[in-house]
């Protein structure tokens, strides 16, 4: 972690809009020291220098590595292939998550969404009153304590979908 790089990426969203028309994926940056873990890209926002000279990290960002630009744009899956609109559907995904000192990550959390499949777009879905529980790591809890009515999950996050009979 020496130079400084630019990551263009995006990350899923929700809405508590009563009806949703228009959806898509909005695009981030974030500049900072870089670094790749596995399937996760760790990027330090700001590095300290202790007095006996080791660094710490005090801030930073860690994302799926399928959330940058240049693979959101080029992703292919065959998931969605045999799930229809209107279906009540169980997803897993890999969120994004920012961490501080206190907290440093190495990995994404997992999160858990039931809802009724409303969209399909070339990058993203649109759950319809989506409930959302972060599985990964503990504790597990609900994402975000209320219940928005619309969740944007992009596709290249998904680990898995599943349709609930």
């Amino acid at each position: 972690m020496d130079k400084i790089y630019s990551v263009k990426y995006v990350d899923a969203y929700y809405s508590y809009e009563k009806k949703i028309t228009q959806t898509k994926l909005s695009l981030f940056e974030a500049h900072g020291y870089v670094e790749k873990n596995v399937n996760n890209i760790i990027i330090a926002f700001i590095k300290r220098k202790l007095a006996y000279g080791r660094e710490e990290v005090v801030l930073g960002l860690v994302i799926p590595d399928t959330a940058l630009v240049s693979v959101v744009d080029t992703y292919k899956t065959d998931i969605l292939k045999n799930v229809a609109i209107g279906s009540s559907v169980t997803v897993t995904w890999r969120d994004v998550v920012i961490f501080d000192y206190g907290d440093l990550r190495n990995d994404c959390p997992i999160m858990y969404t039931e809802g009724i499949l409303v969209k399909i777009e070339k990058d993203h879905i649109v759950l319809k009153d989506p409930e959302t529980i972060r599985i990964y790591p503990n504790p597990v809890r609900n994402y975000p304590v209320e219940k928005p009515n619309y969740y944007m999950i992009p596709i290249s996050f998904i680990s898995d979908i599943t349709v609930i009979k």
